[in-house]
């Protein structure tokens, strides 16, 4: 498998993005099932809802740009509710590179989840679905979009959302890859209950991608690390700095910027990566105000 090299500056709504770094081609994606939705009463007759985006540049050998200047909405059935979806970054039929989920306060419409799309889709089309905060219906919930929605082998939440994506990861022998942004390891009491079954139960199939805010009391660093050691799937690692478990850091207006640069190299990251480089570090230069990120080391 050869090696590349590439050099990326990526223009997000919360500024640019430098990057450089040396990976290798990552594993191919398998397609499933034909997009099969239920239309509801809301949605434009014989095509999804369109929110119309401000335009982009067209992408250029060192810049990103949004791929898609809509946002499709539509649902697919499950057993029992319609869930909720929305597509970034493609018309209507797009294959997604990732099927993600928000965590367990709010939904799809959190900035936390819109910040990392709207990232994400600067590379890579990406589907985010609405789900209960219910962990095992949220799983469910997954389980019908995956049987439901032609996809590209990965998949991905943040919070509550990582939890239930390891579960159906897990479940489903064609998923190849997970991105799991600010994996709740702890909770309860104290954070006397660790959540660290379902990371060791991920086959060594499933490549792992880890984004955790250097401040995510939820995820401490050093017991992260403890058990990447320990789990059978190959794991990287992306500390976001001084970011919190909603990915808030200082000053707040720079949060989107970060947020859209984690989705980003998650999409740079399900296409090619490198098994020798595994940890990278992204934070926010005040003076240039942009995200900027570290090489793979």
């Amino acid at each position: 498998m050869a090696r590349v090299t590439r050099s990326q500056t990526a223009k997000t709504q919360g500024g640019p993005i430098n990057n450089s770094k040396k990976v290798k081609d990552g594993p191919a994606a398998r397609p499933k099932k034909e997009l099969a939705v239920k239309r509801t009463k809301k949605e434009i007759p014989k095509a999804a809802k369109e929110v119309k985006k401000p335009s982009a540049a067209a992408p250029t050998s060192n810049s990103l740009s949004i791929a898609s200047n809509s946002v499709h909405t539509f649902e697919v059935p499950s057993a029992k509710k319609p869930v909720p979806c929305e597509l970034h970054g493609g018309p209507a039929d797009t294959t997604p590179a990732l099927i993600f989920t928000h965590g367990a306060g709010g939904g799809i419409s959190t900035p936390a989840t819109q910040d990392f799309a709207k990232g994400f889709a600067t590379a890579s089309p990406i589907l985010l679905y609405q789900g209960t905060m219910n962990l095992p219906n949220r799983v469910k919930a997954c389980q019908a979009v995956i049987d439901q929605v032609k996809w590209s082998a990965a998949l991905g939440g943040r919070s509550m959302g990582a939890r239930a994506a390891c579960i159906a990861a897990a479940e489903n022998e064609g998923t190849e890859a997970v991105v799991l942004v600010s994996y709740p390891l702890v909770g309860g009491n104290a954070g006397t209950d660790v959540r660290d079954q379902i990371l060791l139960d991920l086959p060594e199939r499933v490549n792992v991608l880890f984004v955790i805010g250097e401040k995510d009391g939820m995820c401490p660093l050093d017991q992260l690390e403890e058990i990447r050691g320990r789990m059978n799937a190959p794991s990287w690692l992306v500390i976001v700095e001084g970011a919190d478990h909603g990915m808030t850091i200082s000053p707040k207006k720079a949060s989107e910027g970060v947020r859209n640069c984690t989705g980003a190299m998650a999409a740079l990251w399900l296409k090619v990566r490198d098994e020798e480089r595994r940890r990278r570090t992204i934070g926010w230069d005040s003076e240039a105000s942009m995200a900027q990120m570290s090489d793979w080391a």
